[in-house]
């Protein structure tokens, strides 16, 4: 029997990940074209309606809640399981003068925690064998009628292809299906959410390819290329290239669910 909360990753390999991160760190509309589609969803469905409360899931070092703090009035809390990255999202909510909570636990063992308004996690759910009891976790520190926002880079396609091919020891701490359609849909039947939203956003986004293994020249010289790609992808003349999106070639994949029915889901919807 698969066990939900058997990852790929470990908190050592977070704390190794976080551990070079510069802070104060706060997404905007001016960070990056993936960065500013992913915040008009939560525009779109976090808006309005009064503070809500709302958990990061996974959320070191902070800078998705910052943005639904800062920009949305909503009160937020993170929960991750890396040591370091509490430590650095504590240290971020302190610079950027936000009344936060960040609490170090297992999602899959919580501490004691009241049931959210909202909960959303990024880039999490590719890290674990069984998605939906992922996203089972999620739903357990959810309110009835509470919104459910999921992201993952999308790991199939062309960009499953280039990281096999360029980083794949990295490829290796995800599992690539987690983002398949066919994935998302066998969650969303079991668990019987409610889907308001779920589309690929960010369209071809060099920038995944961050990180170059392979000592061969032609890896490299393609690794070269595609960062030249994207700075030039990244310029406001030519993002419109960056508009079209599927399955086989968009940067991520992201979800809006409701648990329940509720009158505060109700005022919660777009």
């Amino acid at each position: 029997m698969e066990v939900a909360g058997a990852g790929l990753t470990d908190e050592s390999f977070w704390d190794d990940y976080w551990s070079s991160v510069r802070l104060p760190l706060q997404v905007d509309k001016s960070s990056g074209f993936l960065i500013a589609r992913i915040t008009d969803v939560f525009d779109r469905f976090l808006h309005g309606g009064g503070p809500l409360s709302v958990l990061e899931i996974g959320g070191a070092p902070g800078q998705y809640a910052a943005y639904v703090c800062n920009a949305l009035g909503h009160a937020v809390t993170v929960l991750d399981n890396s040591p370091l990255g509490c430590a650095k999202a504590r240290e971020n909510f302190d610079l950027l003068g936000i009344r936060g909570d960040v609490i170090e636990g297992d999602l899959f063992q919580p501490p004691e925690l009241p049931p959210f308004d909202a909960v959303f996690s990024l880039g999490l759910i590719e890290h674990f064998r069984d998605v939906t009891g992922v996203v089972r976790a999620h739903l357990d520190l959810l309110k009835p009628g509470g919104l459910l926002l999921l992201g993952a880079p999308n790991l199939v396609g062309i960009n499953r292809f280039l990281l096999r091919r360029l980083s794949p020891s990295f490829l290796s701490a995800h599992r690539p299906e987690a983002t398949h359609p066919s994935t998302w849909d066998a969650f969303e039947d079991e668990l019987r959410l409610e889907r308001l939203f779920r589309e690929y956003l960010g369209g071809f986004d060099p920038a995944v390819f961050w990180r170059c293994e392979s000592r061969r020249l032609s890896d490299r010289v393609l690794h070269q290329a595609l960062r030249y790609l994207g700075r030039g992808l990244d310029q406001p003349g030519l993002r419109l290239l960056r508009e079209p999106n599927g399955r086989y070639w968009s940067a991520y994949l992201m979800g809006v669910y409701r648990l329940g029915h509720s009158p505060q889901a109700e005022q919660m919807a777009p």
